[in-house]
Formats: C-alpha cells, structure tokens, sequence
C-alpha cells in the first residue's frame, strides 16, 4: 500500500510540472478521471501553542514537518448519472519515539454518485453538513476556528446528500454507529482527546449566495447539527468509558460571508453546541479527575476581515470569542476573547508563505484548566510557515 502510495506521489509530482496547480490530472479517457494531489509543508510554531507533533511541544518552539496525499476519481455511467471517490491521508513528521506520531491517516474518503441537477450523495468519511455554515470564517492556517465546534468532526460512517441551484444550497447528513469519532468541545472524556462513541446523528445546512454586490457576491448560511453517544452505564465495560457522562449534543450556527478570494472579504459566525450529560453518576475515567457530569455548552462567535492584493500577498485579522458554560451549583461560566493576524504570500501558484500570531484579550482565568487543557487561549502564540502544494 505504500508503495503504491509513494508511486502515485511521484506520477502527481512528474505531472505537476506541465499541469494546473492544486491538482494533477494523471488519467482522464472515456469518462474516467484521476486527479491527484497534495502538499508538504513545515511551520514552525512558538512555546506553549500545543499545535505540532514533536514531543513536549508544551513550553518549546518547534519545528513540524507534515504532508497531505489526495487523490479525486470520477468515472460517468451514462447522461444522467457519475460515479465518484474521495482519498486523501495525512502523515506527521516522523516522530517515531514514544509519544511521536509516525502514521499515515486518512483525513477523507468517500464514494457517491452524481445525478447532475438533481444534487448528489457520497458515503463515507468527512465533516457533517454544519461544517457547510462554519466555514466562512475559517480563513487562518493554524489558530482560528476558536469558536467553530465541528470544523475538525471528520467522522466515518456518515452518508450527506447536496444539492445546489438557483444560488441556493442545501445538504442534509446522516451518521451511523462508530466509534471513537471526533467531537469538538467534548472536553471531559476518558483520554482528554475530544473522542467519543457515536450512536447517530443527523446534520442539515442551507444556504442562499447573491451575485455580486460591490466587491462580491453575499453568502448567508444557518445549520443544525444532532449527535446521539452510545450508552456506556455498565461501569463493567470501560473501554465505552470515553462516554461515561455523554448522552447527547444539540449544535445551531449561522454565518454570513461577503467578498471574495481577492480584493475584500469579511464573515461573521456564530455557534453553539449545547452537550447533555447524565448528571447521576461522575465521569471517574475522565483524564482529569472526577468531573460532575452536569450539562455544559459551549458557544462563540467569529468576527473576521480580508483583503487579497492581486500580487499573492494577503492582509487578515479576526476577533473571536468562545464561551464555556456549566450547569449546576459548582458549574462555571468563562470567557475566552483572542485576536488574531496574518500575511500570507502565495509567491507562486505552488508555493506559499505565511506568519500568524494570535493574542489573548483578557480572556477568564482558568479557562484553558476549565476545558481540561484542550484549548490554550490563555496564551499568545505564533507561526510562520511555507507549503509546497501539487
């Protein structure tokens, strides 16, 4: 598999070079088409942002080096109807040593059919339809996102239907039972890692986008988002632990865009996911202690603003706010507010170069411990960073 793996990587670079950025198309006759594509990069990041793979990266700069494979297939059926397929994997810098990260993992992969006018359905691994609403304010390479829960939910075994027209789009997602999947703001599970056992789940999107007013069209999006845990009460079976205090999640967002890749551009974003928890019985196994199971949510909003010269370099800065939220006598209620900045260079269509530094902004003491050390916002951090994308 690797092997194959590493001769396709080769093909897509030896293509690169007489094909179009981002992609290269390495087979297409007779209706099939086989697209690959990917990047590497190496960033370094500053003291304390927990944002790379080298061991005790809390406290140390550090250099991470990391690389992305993808490959696109398309085959048509007949006039009404294609088949398609997603893969892209992930590999981390190498750190083979206890509590390095040397695997190879799939971030996508999907399979579905294509009915034109009619929309389309894929089957697979990726984020549910929320992640439709979310993303217009995901616009920094490493600290944004501070308030958007299910920006990094790539999940298997869901199945999403999209359809687009008339300006409109809409997608509505399905998932089914699998474990240990990703789940934003799940802060109080067993390993600390935001990794819990789904049972079900649904998502719905929808959007409107204008033609262009000004600088640029409008896009205005709302989403919803439902995931149900698996039950995990028999104390006697805790690998299902990562549960124990879990019953469910309830998530709404709205977001607004307007602009575009150059000139200006800027988006607001608000969400919130409201987790259910069974407030009878702690959560012993969670990695920081005895956490009382009472319900929580966490919601925030995402200011942000752009502008694209048409020389490569562009200008970007964002507020972002994340609110923590305990029921209960002893539950909390902490603040975080952070700004953010970057420049960014695309020097060539395959090369890019960028700096990041996001600050704190008085946010509450103790909200970093309150989220079980999963965030950092109590910090000020930076980046600077270049990519070679194929």
């Amino acid at each position: 598999m690797k092997q194959t793996l590493i001769a396709l990587a080769v093909a897509a670079v030896a293509a690169s070079t007489v094909g179009a950025a981002q992609a290269a198309t390495v087979f297409d006759k007779d209706g099939t088409s086989l697209d690959v594509y990917g990047r590497i990069q190496a960033v370094v990041y500053s003291a304390d942002t927990g944002n790379t793979n080298a061991q005790g990266d809390y406290g140390d700069n550090s250099l991470d080096a990391s690389a992305r494979l993808g490959l696109n297939m398309r085959n048509t059926i007949n006039q009404y109807m294609s088949a398609f397929a997603k893969a892209e994997w992930e590999a981390a810098n190498g750190d083979d040593g206890e509590g390095g990260d040397d695997d190879f993992n799939a971030r996508y992969l999907w399979v579905g059919l294509d009915f034109n006018q009619f929309g389309s359905i894929k089957f697979g691994k990726f984020e549910d339809a929320i992640k439709y609403t979310i993303v217009q304010t995901d616009i920094f390479e490493d600290f944004g996102c501070v308030a958007q829960l299910g920006n990094d939910d790539r999940r298997a075994g869901q199945a999403m239907y999209e359809w687009s027209g008339w300006g409109i789009d809409f997608k509505l997602s399905g998932q089914t039972a699998n474990n240990n999947q990703q789940v934003d703001g799940a802060y109080f599970t067993k390993d600390g890692n935001e990794n819990l056992d789904i049972n079900a789940g649904f998502a719905a999107s929808l959007g409107y986008t204008t033609p262009d007013v000004l600088f640029g069209p409008i896009a205005i999006r709302v989403g919803y988002s439902y995931a149900e845990f698996q039950d995990s009460s028999d104390e006697g079976e805790q690998n299902s632990a990562i549960n124990y205090a879990y019953d469910d999640y309830n998530q709404y967002a709205a977001s607004i865009a307007w602009g575009g890749e150059t000139g200006f551009y800027t988006a607001v974003m608000y969400s919130n996911r409201d987790f259910s928890m069974d407030s009878s019985r702690p959560n012993d196994d969670y990695t920081g202690g005895n956490f009382l199971a009472e319900d929580y949510k966490v919601q925030g909003v995402e200011f942000v603003l752009r502008y694209g010269f048409m020389n490569g370099i562009s200008i970007m800065a964002g507020w972002e706010w994340q609110n923590f939220d305990q029921d209960g006598a002893e539950g909390q209620d902490l603040d975080a507010y952070t700004l953010n900045a970057e420049i960014d260079w695309q020097v060539t269509p395959n090369f890019k170069v960028w700096t990041e530094a996001r600050w704190d902004l008085d946010s509450d003491d103790g909200y970093d411990d309150a989220t079980n050390g999963v965030t950092n916002y109590e910090e000020d951090v930076y980046s600077i960073g270049a990519r070679y994308t194929f």
